[in-house]
């Protein structure tokens, strides 16, 4: 990925999936050196007990429609779990910080608070900066930037590994949509993966 100038200051969440895509990112661009904030506030969404499978194992064991329930519905249920105020990763929160389960809606609000309370001031700065997410994560970034409403956003596939470029003006609202930076094939197969994710392998 290219960037007109060198960026400023980076964001992720503390999953490695999304910091090892900031690492080649910053590798591949010679920018292994910049600061790094990680926050469990950009995590992907915490699906409760059923974290530990992935959506065609809980499609397998529940159904395609309780996965579409439960990945693309704004506020369902999850049954809960307790393991996560357990891991390392964490040690610095209290269980107060961490629920047993979190609906997209909780997802939203927690990354679109991290957003305005860290990343806005740095935008403000005319800093350049990169964050590097989760699709479900990242989806409360974009809603707000697109005034996008919540059955719109719930449908919304952001490829995954493929970079999102926005330019904003001085009151920080996009110039023009979003832009996916890379290959249009490669874009439309990473959506593709993404939207059936949710189906149990045959």
């Amino acid at each position: 990925m290219l960037s007109p100038k060198p960026f400023d200051i980076c964001f992720t969440s503390v999953q490695k999936s999304a910091i090892r895509i900031l690492w080649a990112v910053l590798d591949a661009m010679d920018q292994m050196w910049l600061p790094v904030v990680r926050t469990w506030r950009l995590n992907e969404w915490h699906y409760g007990a059923l974290t530990s499978l992935t959506k065609a194992e809980t499609a397998a064991k529940h159904g395609e429609a309780q996965v579409k329930i439960c990945s693309r519905s704004y506020d369902p249920y999850h049954p809960f779990y307790s393991n996560i105020s357990k891991d390392h990763g964490y040690v610095d929160l209290t269980e107060n910080h961490l629920p047993s389960y979190e609906s997209l809606k909780d997802t939203i609000a927690r990354a679109l608070l991290f957003y305005n309370e860290e990343i806005v001031p740095q935008i403000k700065e005319g800093k350049w900066v990169p964050i590097a997410a989760h699709g479900n994560s990242l989806w409360g970034i974009v809603k707000h930037l697109e005034g996008l409403s919540e059955e719109i956003i719930m449908e919304l596939n952001l490829p995954t590994g493929i970079p999102i470029v926005y330019e904003l003006d001085k009151n920080l609202k996009p110039i023009k949509p979003m832009q996916f930076l890379g290959d249009e094939e490669a874009m439309h197969k990473a959506m593709e993966a993404v939207a059936a994710q949710g189906k149990a392998k045959k």
